[in-house]
Parts: C-alpha cells; structure tokens; sequence
C-alpha cells in the first residue's frame, strides 16, 4: 500500500467512525484494512491515528510508553488531586451486596437513582487512572472529568445490554480508560500542531527580513508565499499569528 493509498484509507476509516459516534470496534478497523494487510505495528499505528482524532476503539488499549524521562506531576496538581481524593470520602461506603442489587435494578431497567449511586461505587477508581495515563499536555483535573463522563456513560450504557457483576468492573474501567486515551492522544496532537504553527511562524519571520534586506522595502503577501513555497491562505494565517508588517496590495 502506497503512502497516498494509506492516507486515502485512513481518512475514509476516520469519517466512516465520526458518523458512528466517534467510535468504532477494533475487529472493524482489522476489517477495513484486511484487503490491504498493514503489519502489527503498523495497525498500532492506525489504532493512535484515531485516537488522536477523538476516535474511541473499543478493543485496543495503547500501551504506555516506558516511563524513562516522564515528568512528575505539578506540584499544584498533585495538590489538586490529594484534595480530589480526600473529597471522595465523603461518598457513602459500598455494602455488602450493593453492586449486585444496583446492577439487577439498572439492568432492569431502574431509574437515574441507581445509575448515580453506582457511578459513586467507581469514582475512586478515577483518579487512580488519571494518574496512570497523566501526560504533561493535560492537566490531572480535565483527565479526571474526562474519566468521570465516561464512568457515568458507561453504567447509563448498562441498560442497553446484560454484563455480569464480575465483568461489571472491567467493562467499566475499559471505557474509562478509553476515555481518557483519546483525550490525551487528542491533546498531543494538538501539542504538535502548535509546535508546527510556531516553526512555520518562525520561518516567516526569517523570510520576510530576508526579503526586506533583498528588496529595500516591504514585501507583499504573494511574495512571501513563492519565497516559502507556500500558499497565499497559509501565509495569510501564519502572518496573523506574528504580527509582521505587510505592504497592502494596489
């Protein structure tokens, strides 16, 4: 598969998933490249494209890199987070038998009572794994909320289909983990977008005093663009990100 044939591939996966609710199996995206087999570490690689484009694959869980080099966390969130765990004791502790009588009574149908005291059970759980899939691009607390959605989404979901109490467990940390993988993949990318947008800002800067220095006055957009090799409507955005001077055009 050419590079353009993997692009062409990657796109229509990602429209096909955007219209299913930003989420799709990992045994579907298997399927969509099975005429054209990619390698392991390649289809890892379509897995992190995904995520990075708010894509939920139910199924795959991305490995955390090694944790060489990793950052600690901020002294302020680790403060926030100790505060965030100490307010989690307030939460009525779990009795005997509660998950089960909560899960007979959710998948049964029950009310909105029973889906919020067994989110409360799993919100300890939380901030445990924020702290597992914590990235320096996002702060502890937006992780946190993240996983809170969706450990609120996923016991809402448990109307829709039967889980047993020993799956119960499982089932819900997957989608919490999930969640917060797309969210830090999504930031990352983010991350590298604005580290592309600042070179490119760079770039202009020292195009544009060259051609200054060259033709003795200001220089106009198209010429800009022809020294980058660039777009006018990409030098155009670029310029209103530096504030450089540009000679209006006659």
């Amino acid at each position: 598969m050419t590079p353009e044939e993997l692009q062409k591939k990657l796109a229509d996966i990602t429209e096909s998933a955007s219209g299913s609710g930003s989420s799709i199996t990992r045994a579907a995206v298997d399927s969509f490249f099975r005429e054209d087999p990619l390698s392991p570490e390649q289809m890892v690689f379509v897995y992190d494209y995904l995520l990075a484009k708010g894509i939920r694959v139910d199924g795959y869980r991305k490995t955390a890199p090694a944790s060489k080099g990793r950052p600690d966390l901020p002294e302020d969130e680790r403060r926030e987070l100790r505060q965030y765990r100490e307010s989690l004791r307030a939460l009525p502790p779990e009795t005997d038998g509660e998950r089960q009588c909560l899960l007979e009574e959710i998948l049964a149908g029950g009310g909105e009572t029973a889906i919020h005291r067994m989110t409360e059970l799993f919100m300890p759980l939380v901030p445990e794994e924020a702290l597992r899939h914590w990235i320096p691009e996002i702060h502890i607390s937006d992780l946190i909320q993240e996983g809170n959605l969706h450990l609120f989404l996923a016991v809402s979901s448990l109307t829709g289909g039967p889980v047993t109490a020993e799956d119960l467990e499982e089932y819900i940390l997957r989608e919490v983990r999930q969640g917060m993988q797309v969210l830090c993949e999504s930031s990352r990318d983010m991350k590298v977008q604005d580290r592309h947008m600042v070179s490119k800002a760079e770039d202009l800067k020292d195009s544009i005093a060259i051609l200054k220095e060259e033709l003795g006055r200001k220089v106009y957009l198209d010429e800009v663009a022809d020294f980058m090799n660039i777009s006018e409507e990409e030098a155009e955005a670029i310029f209103k990100l530096t504030g450089e001077e540009m000679a209006e055009e006659e």
